[in-house]
């Protein structure tokens, strides 16, 4: 899993804030909390893998690669609500088209937390909505 450690951050209800707003995909699917739950363990599994990609591209000095990997999580991180997240994705896009590979290696510690913390809010299986 590329070194990334979920779990590791506190949840951010803790913290005073919400990492995902639910209510952006409540509006698209109704309220339905279950597939609600299901849509966000693909994105968190997608944002773990883009992640990786992440790494390895700035571990190969491959700006490109890191920079379609950034441009990819941010707009996932928007759809899902997960304003944050797109937020540092967003600013680690623009770090690898201006071949700042010091800011995009840097920026991958800022990137983990954010996505420890969106991970905190994800429901794992056999904990989603409606299941006990």
């Amino acid at each position: 899993m590329s070194g990334l450690t979920i779990g590791a951050v506190a949840p951010p209800e803790s913290l005073g804030f919400r990492a995902i707003d639910r209510s952006v995909l409540g509006e698209w699917l109704a309220g339905d909390d279950a597939v609600i739950d299901e849509m966000l363990a693909v994105f968190r599994d997608s944002v773990i893998a883009e992640h990786g990609r992440m790494r390895d591209a700035v571990a190969r000095d491959d700006l490109n690669d890191y920079a379609s990997a950034a441009h990819r999580l941010r707009g996932a991180a928007q759809s899902m609500g997960a304003r944050g997240l797109a937020e540092v994705a967003g600013i680690l896009n623009a770090a690898a088209h201006a071949r700042n590979g010091t800011a995009c290696r840097d920026g991958l510690s800022v990137l983990e937390t954010h996505i420890c913390l969106v991970a905190a809010e994800i429901p794992s299986a056999g904990t989603r909505s409606g299941e006990h």
